[in-house]
């Protein structure tokens, strides 16, 4: 038996197969019913599924790729618990609740696509998402998010558009915690986010200032030259060509 389905429910996923297709007639998938399924590193499941319990997914260590119903009515606590595998996930359509600890532990997730549905996104659902570094979401919508993947949203925002069709929400988001931003920008080595806070005005001259003259005294090589790169075109400040000297 490769899965108990009643009703056109899932109740449990009992195979050692790497890949599996829930059926067509699969409406909802029942709580842990594909939890500790460390062998499966690939999961279909149809449009047909509108309700997926807590934990579904939980311990599937293997888990590289699963493709999501197009719509989801319900969705549990829980669900992609420590799926150590995986790297990018579109949340689909009517997702309205993303739960407590929905991701925590998968170590892999990197890109994050959060629905216009979305109402409400618990403070540990990207718990321990050591590699999380693209989240997109709506900017109406980020103060959903938790402070730390709200502060990816507002990156991966700046890095995705050009700063001349920038979004007013995101410029002021920015407003008091330009210098955090810049930080992290400048850790991640974003040249795309440095530009788009230098082009609409987001960062004073004083914080700049202030980041060069660390970056000289630290021997931060790569941020001086980041810096360097924005100042020789004059648009936010002068600075000596080589601060070295």
């Amino acid at each position: 038996m490769t899965a108990k389905i009643e009703a056109g429910r899932l109740i449990r996923y009992e195979n050692d197969s790497e890949k599996y297709a829930v059926p067509d007639d699969v409406t909802h998938i029942a709580e842990l019913a594909f939890s500790d399924c460390d062998r499966l590193i690939s999961l279909h499941i149809p449009d047909s599924v509108t309700q997926i319990g807590n934990y579904a997914f939980a311990n599937c260590y293997s888990l590289r790729e699963i493709r999501l119903p197009s719509q989801v009515i319900k969705s549990g606590a829980g669900l992609f618990q420590k799926c150590w595998n995986i790297r990018e996930i579109d949340l689909p359509e009517g997702m309205r609740i993303i739960g407590t600890d929905m991701f925590e532990g998968c170590h892999a997730l990197y890109s994050l696509h959060i629905p216009d549905s979305a109402e409400s996104i618990e403070r540990t659902a990207f718990s321990s998402c050591r590699s999380l570094r693209k989240v997109y979401i709506d900017p109406e919508r980020i103060y959903l998010l938790p402070p730390s993947a709200r502060y990816l949203s507002v990156l991966t925002y700046m890095e995705e558009h050009d700063p001349v069709d920038g979004n007013i929400l995101i410029d002021r988001y920015c407003e008091g915690r330009s210098k955090s931003l810049l930080d992290l920008a400048i850790n991640r080595r974003s040249t795309e986010a440095v530009r788009y806070m230098l082009e609409r005005h987001l960062v004073s001259q004083e914080i700049l200032s202030d980041y060069l003259i660390k970056s000289v005294k630290t021997g931060r090589v790569e941020i001086t030259a980041l810096l360097l790169e924005y100042s020789a075109k004059d648009r936010c400040m002068s600075l000596d060509p080589d601060p070295f000297i």
